[in-house]
């Protein structure tokens, strides 16, 4: 888990100084008439940001799989630890009246493979669609600087990476959450319990086993959006070639 948090972490300060570079550099551009430099820029950030993303899924991936415990997101039952009766808190200005957790983040050892292997595949996913996103970006920036923004490659990238989006967003998505409910299943599922003392019922401290996938609209929304794009670089490249020709 430490490895996979200092790679995202490595990912979002890329990007953060390759959005500081980019703002700085668009505001020179802007003073001296130019675009090359804000070009350039953007495509060493997009690739920087693309050969990150590849690297954090491997790392994602083969941790998942490997590693004893290993760390996971699972649902549970709406719940809140009950203290023993006369326990009282102090220092609150506001009462809870309802609610509680509904997710957990945990270390589980000995998980299920097939578990491992959702969870694993759902993290390596979340990686790789930003990454292909900004590979798109960095080719995109490749083809504007030798003058051919409607290149055919880009239009095929553009729809193989809609296809990404869509379909790996989805999934990485359904299979995370399919991963976590297992999870909680192995972990959470418990049948009984002993204690002693004079708490009644250990259940109260106890959070039970929940169950949810859910289907996220964002993955739709930006595979359409890429595929508009492409249509759009294909217009632009039809075009492209018509005043060519009139040349």
């Amino acid at each position: 888990m430490s490895t996979i948090a200092g790679m995202t972490g490595l990912v979002m300060a890329t990007l953060l100084l390759g959005a500081i570079a980019l703002l700085v550099v668009g505001v020179r551009a802007r003073r001296d008439g130019g675009s090359g430099a804000v070009v350039t820029t953007a495509l060493v950030v997009a690739a920087g940001a693309a050969a990150l993303s590849a690297i954090g899924a491997i790392i994602a991936l083969l941790a998942a799989l490997l590693q004893n415990p290993v760390g996971i997101t699972v649902p549970v039952q709406e719940f809140w630890p009950q203290l023993p009766a006369g326990a009282e808190v102090e220092g609150t200005t506001a009462n809870r009246v309802g609610g509680g957790f509904t997710s957990a983040d945990l270390l589980v050892a000995d998980l299920s493979f097939v578990a491992r292997l959702c969870w694993a595949i759902a993290l390596a996913l979340g990686w790789l669609v930003p990454g292909t996103v900004a590979a798109l970006i960095a080719v995109g920036c490749l083809r504007l600087r030798a003058g051919r923004p409607f290149a055919p490659l880009l239009e095929r990238l553009t729809m193989v990476t809609a296809v990404v989006v869509l379909a790996g967003g989805l999934l990485a998505e359904v299979l995370g959450d399919v991963a976590g409910s297992m999870a909680a299943q192995e972990a959470l599922a418990w049948t009984g319990a002993e204690w002693t003392g004079e708490l009644a019922d250990p259940s109260v401290l106890l959070p039970r086993a929940g169950f949810r996938i859910d289907l996220p609209l964002w993955p739709i929304g930006a595979g359409l959006g890429l595929a508009a794009l492409a249509t759009l670089f294909r217009h632009g490249h039809q075009l492209q070639r018509d005043t060519e020709g009139l040349v």
